[in-house]
């Protein structure tokens, strides 16, 4: 009986698969936070986004990534400024599942997976108002982890091979066995089905 219901409703989807994409996505955010001085505080965050994706069933792919991102903190003072730097390397291995087949004009999707921080380096800098490093700068290396990871979004259909992508994607900065705190980044970019 398991077997014929698995012939029924995978071998449909199977038939179509063998399919793959490919992905760029980028996300950008500036915020500026209330200062004690006429100069500005904020907080900065760039991050760039490469995927691959095996799609072994009509709606279901797994997906292999790569993030490179610098988070930037910088808070003025009267005494010395404070900057942080925070750069990082993130692996990501997901499965995706689509809610629509691949010809569709809008393609719903949710991920879940592991990512693996390659990298994770913070730089500390406070530097007086002559311009010179106060004492406590530096640069942290952080241990490399695997983290729990997941993400949903849309895909707009714009041709018959490339799709428009935005999406929203949360991983915890450090593994489950502590406190976890998710990580939250919103996505936009471009695929192409080949």
């Amino acid at each position: 009986m398991r077997t014929l219901l698995f012939i029924l409703v995978l071998l449909p989807t199977l038939s179509h698969a063998g399919y793959y994409e490919l992905g760029f996505s980028g996300n950008y955010r500036k915020l500026y936070l209330p200062s004690d001085t006429n100069r500005e505080s904020f907080d900065a965050t760039v991050s760039y986004t490469g995927s691959f994706a095996y799609y072994f069933a009509e709606m279901a792919a797994a997906e292999l990534s790569f993030t490179k991102g610098q988070s930037e903190r910088f808070v003025p003072s009267a005494a010395a400024d404070s900057r942080t730097i925070y750069d990082f390397n993130l692996i990501g291995l997901d499965i995706v599942l689509t809610f629509a087949e691949r010809k569709a004009d809008f393609i719903p999707y949710f991920k879940f997976g592991v990512a693996y921080f390659a990298k994770k380096e913070v730089t500390y800098e406070f530097i007086d108002n002559s311009g010179a490093l106060v004492p406590g700068s530096g640069t942290e290396s952080l241990p490399a982890t695997f983290v729990p990871s997941l993400g949903f979004g849309l895909k707009v259909r714009l041709t018959k091979y490339m799709s428009f992508k935005i999406g929203l994607e949360a991983w915890t900065s450090d593994a489950l066995n502590t406190e976890p705190r998710w990580d939250i980044a919103g996505r936009a970019g471009i695929s192409w089905f080949l």
